[in-house]
């Protein structure tokens, strides 16, 4: 009786390794699958869907390893608020549909926490996401300010890219996960070579785009950063140099002159010299107008996806336009207590890597994921000039950073107690290993 038992469970655990590693594939590929489409924006969302679909799937084939971590426990409370400001929203019609892309975009934010769980996986899909970004959105974003095709002076490209203030903000994020390649020295030297030279495009793009608030994000993410490498270790100002003479080249003056007239903005009186098509004098009158309306509805707001039609009704003259402030924007459409839920989100992300800074900044091995973490820091800064709220990659590159923090965290913690409980002989051993045995010495040595 006991072997037919046993036999029993072994069929039982057989059946179950399968499923796992069928539904980790699954979920990987899916998510692979979803990244490349939507980061690209070049193809029907048919293939997006599909990829996501995939993710689930594979998620639901192994449910005793699905994590329902904090940052996902804030998204599903903003979830909900949403749901309830969207029963009293000025505009029904328009606050289901925002309510619906919210949830697409948190669905994505949970798959990728679950998905990505080896630095091996966390590598491959950065490459994957600045493989996606440069074969469309960047070069696509360069050849249009070459050819012309351009908004006021503006680079700009399709799809989520048309709006510069946009791609200069997602490029941003893409120039942080282009750092943490590109500063981890252990890298195949040629994956490494092309992350250097994407990091000048990055940049070159952000400048084109003449982004005012992304360009303070830049400079208030990546400056102390940078500055104190370069003070450690001068070999550093190298490549700094040559990024900013690109940029001192390639960068017309125009677009100079528009960042340089952020210095003039000293009062309400002179917002007006800070823009000659008067835009800036436009958002500072959209924005009083946005105040009047948190001042009017701070509980509820006027709804998930209304403000555009509530800035219309408060001032006519200025008619249907955006808040151009992500928090103003938070506030005015879902209270304060949709702006607090979503800034919990965003700091529960942020904690977690708090938590796990010394270590992570140790870790020189796969991936220094702490330039990801300066570029959303620069984002959430450059998210006081437009309105980020509605980004799916934001939330996409937010559930990177929470795993990566998770993943590399405890794998370098790991690896650290490993060489701990060795004993100072055993430590003297493996450092002269490598001058005494072959490869398959080595290999049989780190098999133990």
């Amino acid at each position: 009786m006991s072997a037919v038992n046993g036999q029993a469970v072994t069929r039982r655990i057989r059946r179950r390794v399968p499923a796992k590693a069928t539904g980790a594939a699954l979920s990987l590929i899916g998510l692979f699958i979803f990244t490349f489409f939507l980061v690209t924006a070049r193809f029907p969302s048919l293939f997006t869907e599909v990829g996501i679909y995939l993710a689930l799937l594979g998620l639901v084939l192994r449910p005793q390893e699905v994590g329902f971590p904090t940052p996902m426990r804030w998204a599903t409370a903003l979830m909900l608020w949403g749901l309830v400001t969207s029963f009293t929203a000025i505009a029904p019609e328009l606050a289901w549909p925002a309510l619906i892309e919210l949830l697409k975009a948190l669905v994505i934010f949970f798959v990728v926490m679950n998905v990505l769980r080896t630095p091996q996986q966390l590598r491959s899909y950065i490459l994957l996401f600045l493989v996606a970004f440069a074969v469309y959105p960047g070069r696509g974003a360069i050849l249009n300010y070459i050819t012309g095709n351009l908004y006021f002076g503006r680079t700009i490209w399709n799809g989520i890219y048309s709006n510069p203030n946009d791609l200069a903000a997602i490029t941003l994020l893409v120039l942080g996960l282009a750092l943490s390649i590109a500063t981890v020295k252990t890298q195949n030297r040629r994956v490494r070579q092309a992350a250097i030279a994407f990091v000048p495009m990055t940049v070159l793009i952000i400048l084109l785009t003449q982004s005012r608030g992304t360009f303070l994000g830049l400079l208030v993410g990546f400056g102390p950063t940078i500055l104190s490498r370069v003070r450690k270790r001068p070999t550093v100002a190298g490549p700094v140099l040559v990024v900013v003479v690109l940029a001192a080249v390639l960068v017309p003056a125009t677009a100079w002159h528009r960042f340089e007239d952020i210095t003039k903005v000293t009062s309400s009186e002179t917002i007006g010299e800070a823009d000659k098509y008067g835009s800036a004098q436009q958002r500072f009158e959209i924005l009083k107008n946005a105040w009047h309306i948190v001042e009017d509805h701070p509980l509820l707001g006027v709804g998930i996806g209304c403000y555009n039609e509530a800035n219309a009704i408060y001032s006519p003259s200025l008619g249907k336009r955006d808040a151009h402030n992500t928090y103003v924007l938070l506030a005015a459409e879902m209270g304060f207590p949709g702006l607090l839920l979503w800034l919990g989100l965003v700091w529960s992300v942020l904690a977690e890597v708090r938590r796990r800074w010394r270590v992570l900044e140790a870790d020189v091995g796969v991936i220094q994921i702490l330039w990801l973490q300066r570029a959303i820091v620069g984002c959430l800064v450059a998210a006081f000039f437009a309105s980020y709220f509605a980004i799916t990659l934001l939330y996409l590159l937010l559930g990177t950073l929470w795993a990566a923090a998770r993943v590399l965290g405890n794998d370098t913690v790991a690896g650290h107690a490993l060489q701990g409980r060795q004993t100072p002989r055993a430590r003297s051993a493996a450092r002269a290993a490598p001058e005494r045995i072959g490869r398959s010495g080595r290999r049989a040595l780190r098999n133990r």
